[in-house]
């Protein structure tokens, strides 16, 4: 595989990954906080 293509098509695409990677981590933050909330939830619910 030719890097200089690779590079060159990649730089095309970086945009594109860019926001991918920012859905991903709005999303997987979205869900990190609802996970934690759950967790909480829990730990208060089971406290006598």
């Amino acid at each position: 595989m030719n890097f200089t293509i690779v590079f060159k098509s990649a730089g095309k695409n970086q945009k594109k990954m860019n926001e991918k990677w920012e859905f991903l981590r709005k999303t997987s933050f979205r869900l990190k906080r609802f996970f934690y909330m759950v967790v909480i939830q829990k730990i208060i619910s089971v406290k006598p």
